[in-house]
């Protein structure tokens, strides 16, 4: 559905056929980003109404929750948001979780990690809200999650919103119904489609360094397991540091880079990165989108 959108898109507006095109996304498009630029890579050659398929970007993505979740007890630990004893109990849940996933037991393997973690289909707290008391697993410097991030939904219901976006009077919904049709599919891992990317496209991960439900360091777990061309070259590639000008004290963040993929973290930001840090976040994906590198 979302191919057949985009070609039709496409054939209406087709002064834009020819511009470069990137599928981007964070937290679930872990997921979707891969899975659509997959598709694109393999209908498009056959496809009547080309798309000049450049790569993808994907922020603190959630891709191969196989490997991912066994990173969760070091991480919560050593950053102070749990004990030991507690650290010994999110070890004992993510192996479970592990063991389901092999099992392709998918929205049981889905139900450990949202008891841990998310919370969003289960009756009671999650693991981590009991444990530190905090609801706000984006940015683990801040306990609540920001008013104003709830703020869009305010606004994309507003009259003259509507209007402008052509969606009459149908119902706004936050996304949590979709969620429950998504449970078989959230703990499946998508390596091998960000493999054939990696191979094929310029590809950009990128992870908030304070984010809590998909950490940098779950990342640095996955990524040496992609099977791609150059898997042993990045495994032994040195990470640099970014600055947004030369000059800067600051440091945006690190970059590691094989050819054109690129792995960044970028410091002072969270899992809703633009809002957290919005210069170093607008820096990073033009310098990506630009070509002009991150050096």
């Amino acid at each position: 559905l979302f191919f057949s959108a985009l070609t039709q898109f496409f054939q209406i507006f087709s002064e834009y056929q020819s511009n470069d095109f990137y599928a981007t996304g964070e937290s679930y498009a872990g997921k979707y980003v891969p899975a659509i630029g997959y598709y694109i890579h393999k209908h498009n050659p056959i496809a009547k109404v080309k798309i000049n398929f450049k790569g993808v970007a994907i922020g603190d993505g959630l891709c191969d929750p196989e490997l991912m979740l066994g990173g969760y007890g070091d991480f919560l630990y050593q950053t102070g948001l749990i004990d030991m004893l507690q650290k010994q109990y999110v070890e004992q849940q993510t192996a479970s979780g592990v063991q389901l996933i092999q099992q392709e037991k998918w929205v049981e393997a889905f139900e450990v990690f949202d008891s841990l973690l998310n919370g969003d289909i289960l009756p009671y707290p999650s693991f981590f809200q009991n444990a530190t008391g905090c609801t706000n697993y984006f940015n683990y410097l801040q306990c609540q999650e920001p008013a104003d991030q709830e703020y869009f939904s305010q606004f994309v219901t507003l009259a003259e919103v509507r209007r402008s976006i052509h969606v009459g009077n149908l119902t706004f919904h936050d996304g949590s119904e979709v969620e429950k049709h998504l449970l078989q599919d959230v703990m499946k891992s998508i390596k091998p489609w960000l493999a054939t990317l990696m191979d094929n496209y310029r590809v950009l991960i990128y992870s908030g360094q304070l984010d809590v439900i998909v950490a940098a360091p779950l990342t640095e777990r996955f990524l040496p397991t992609v099977n791609w061309t150059g898997a042993d070259e990045f495994n032994k590639a040195s990470r640099f540091h970014w600055k947004i000008q030369p000059e800067d004290t600051e440091v945006a963040g690190y970059v590691r880079q094989v050819g054109e993929f690129y792995q960044v973290i970028i410091r002072g930001g969270g899992h809703i990165l633009p809002y957290d840090q919005p210069q170093r976040s607008f820096d990073m994906i033009d310098r990506f989108l630009s070509t002009q590198g991150f050096i």
